[in-house]
């Protein structure tokens, strides 16, 4: 993952996935505690990118761990999570609809990329 080098990259990518979680459980927040969690994430990247030793550290460990994670898992949550950022709350079925939108885009993609086997003559 090309983002998860720098420290930015890497805190904003852990948002987007904890809070792909949160949209993914139902959980709602009022615009105030959202914001509150953009901004601790800004300063961790910004305590990072001014290489504060324990927050670096802890970066290379969510980098891991991140990493660890399925691409099946950490890319919708993480598209999950900007919705959720955004304010974009859904009821069950809304939630399970849009998931399953994502797999299909996601699905077509990676048809799209894959090589055609030619069959031998």
């Amino acid at each position: 993952m090309g983002g998860m080098r720098t420290p930015f990259g890497t805190w904003i990518y852990l948002l987007l996935v904890i809070s792909g979680a949160a949209w993914v459980l139902g959980l709602q927040t009022s615009w105030w505690q959202r914001a509150l969690a953009v901004a601790a994430v800004i300063g961790l990247a910004v305590a990072d990118a001014a290489h504060t030793a324990v927050v670096s550290e802890l970066r290379e460990r969510t980098a891991h761990g991140l990493d660890s994670l399925s691409t099946w898992i950490r890319g919708p949550l993480a598209i999950a999570g900007g919705a959720w950022i955004a304010g974009l709350n859904l009821p069950a079925t809304g939630r399970v609809v849009l998931a399953a939108a994502v797999l299909a885009v996601i699905l077509f993609e990676r048809s799209m990329a894959a090589p055609v086997a030619r069959s031998a003559r």
